[in-house]
């Protein structure tokens, strides 16, 4: 094996040189705590180290998409939070109430929710968070909102343009930010109303978050959250130096033990698919705005997807790709109240994707064990993002198992933004997965196709089309829920692996976490679409092991 050179050592462990010196020195610059805060209790841990891959997802600012996969619950506060169940309950919210025909939605905040420097959230924060959002128009869909207003005091209505009941995915994950504070700059010095405010960012190396003293909320025991940005190599070298007390792990290293930290393998509904384009080739559309080229004459055809569907190995690729840390997935919901149980399928059945696609015209004629139909080989491109281990080790095992199908799939690593271009006419290696059914409008709705990278595959199901509005429309995310379910399978057609299969999923991803021992993590919320933040929808509650 080859030594790594002494410079790239030098600034993998940099972060860790940062660590020692804030803890002799101690850390500058930090707000002053009320004269109400809590005395420390001697002896006991108030301070954690964590190396979990936090990527600067729009650092703190929710106009660059922080919020977006469930981080803002460090250091931002949300009308509406999710709660283990997956319902959804008040945090900024001191009451809510939506109108019977859905078009309505009432809140009011609460009195003593405070900024980390003192200032209270008011209700005109909240109005000018969402107005700022909307005309952005980019980091958070708000398009169907018709109009905010004020009323009183502590309470905003949104009028919407059409029921919505996934509204709930945007008011649990948008936090609100103060309307005098908030700039272009925001991220490098964000205020906040979460438990946590940061009090020292070094991009690239390190995060220093500190207990917020005005939090509403439970006081956490922790006090002081110290994230160094490492690597995940370097991230584990740091556990095994005992330099942190948390640290998130890829499968490869789950069976080694470390002294004094235990594997914590949490579920998730992080999901790993292929999209596969249903529209033959010659058509444009828009990603981002842009046009690209849309359509695909091999995954166009059912019977391809259809057999990708029930010949491909999900178990046998979460062995090969994650060591066993999966579970098998047959769409972006999986465990969630709005998944379908019917349309979880059996799959690994090669001889009868085999013969579904010899029902279907597709023949090894030249025997070089490509079927081909209407002189066309059943072979297409795979995108994967090239700076992700995990999809492209998913991408390897998927073009493996197509072989033996008689499909060949070229894997092609990219970056983001050549999937964004590539991806309507070709399959990628798609992921996702949130605490609520927003994304299968996004993902499978006709009226999104043109917008943002959603749709990726260009689905047109108009009975789908027809749910999925209904589900939009119920008044109780109960009566949501049953649309959702139809939308995937209603017996006769729908977007799952017993339909039309526009996106082949394949594995839900186990969160893989060592813990010191001495700290108790609570009762997880179910992970969602990010490893590096779905730890810490508990974090008020994380505690000392006795």
């Amino acid at each position: 094996m080859n030594k790594p050179k002494l410079h790239l050592l030098r600034k993998r462990f940099a972060p860790l040189l940062i660590l020692v010196v804030v803890l002799l020195v101690g850390l500058p610059g930090c707000s002053p705590s009320p004269t109400t805060s809590k005395a420390p209790e001697e002896g006991k841990k108030e301070e954690l180290v964590l190396a979990v891959g936090m990527a600067d997802y729009g650092m703190f600012d929710p106009k660059k998409t922080w919020g977006a996969i469930g981080q803002i619950r460090l250091t931002h506060s949300s009308l509406l939070k999710a709660t283990k169940d997956l319902t959804f309950v008040g945090d900024l919210a001191k009451s809510f109430e939506t109108s019977k025909d859905g078009y309505t939605w009432t809140f009011k905040i609460r009195n003593d929710a405070k900024f980390s420097n003192g200032d209270p959230v008011t209700i005109e924060d909240v109005l000018f968070t969402y107005e700022m959002l909307k005309e952005d128009g980019i980091a958070f869909d708000l398009s169907f909102v018709d109009k905010m207003e004020i009323s009183g005091k502590d309470t905003i209505v949104f009028t919407l343009q059409e029921p919505r009941s996934t509204f709930v995915s945007q008011l649990s994950e948008i936090g609100i930010v103060p309307k005098h504070i908030y700039d272009d700059n925001y991220s490098k010095n964000p205020i906040g109303s979460g438990p946590y405010q940061v009090t020292q960012y070094n991009d690239g190396e390190q995060i220093i978050m500190d207990y917020n003293p005005y939090w509403y909320g439970e006081e956490p025991q922790f006090k002081k959250l110290t994230f160094l940005l490492l690597g995940e190599d370097a991230a584990f070298a740091a556990a095994k130096a005992g330099q942190v007390d948390i640290c998130y792990i890829p499968p490869k290293f789950a069976g080694q033990t470390l002294p004094g930290m235990t594997l914590h393998v949490l579920e998730s509904v992080d999901s790993r698919g292929i999209s596969l384009p249903v529209l033959p080739s010659g058509g444009t559309g828009y990603i981002n705005a842009n046009e690209v080229k849309v359509g695909n004459d091999i995954t166009s055809h059912l019977a391809i997807r259809q057999a990708l569907n029930i010949g491909l190995s999900r178990q046998g690729i979460i062995d090969v790709t994650m060591d066993g840390y999966g579970k098998a997935a047959y769409s972006i919901v999986d465990g969630t109240p709005w998944f379908n149980e019917k349309t979880v399928i059996e799959d690994g059945r090669v001889e009868e994707a085999k013969q579904l696609l010899a029902d279907a015209g597709w023949a090894d004629t030249n025997k070089d064990g490509i079927v081909e139909k209407d002189g066309l080989k059943a072979e297409f491109d795979l995108y994967f993002p090239s700076s992700d281990q995990l999809r492209g080790d998913i991408a390897l095992a998927v073009a493996d198992q197509a072989l033996g199908l008689g499909i060949k799939i070229n894997i092609i690593g990219a970056t983001w933004d050549e999937i964004f271009i590539q991806g309507k006419a070709n399959a990628c290696l798609w992921g996702g997965g949130r605490l609520h059914p927003h994304q299968l409008y996004t993902m499978y709705s006709s009226q999104v196709i043109n917008t943002g990278y959603n749709n990726m595959p260009s689905y047109i199901n108009p009975t789908s089309d027809d749910y999925i509005k209904k589900a939009l429309y119920a008044s109780t995310q109960e009566e949501a829920n049953q649309y959702w379910k139809l939308a995937q399978w209603d017996g006769k057609t729908g977007f799952s692996p017993l339909g039309d299969a526009p996106i082949v999923w394949l594995a839900r991803v186990d969160h893989l976490y060592l813990v010191n021992d001495q700290v108790n993590i609570g009762n997880q919320l179910m992970h969602s679409h990010g490893y590096e933040f779905g730890l810490f929808g508990n974090i008020t509650e994380w505690s000392i092991n006795p």
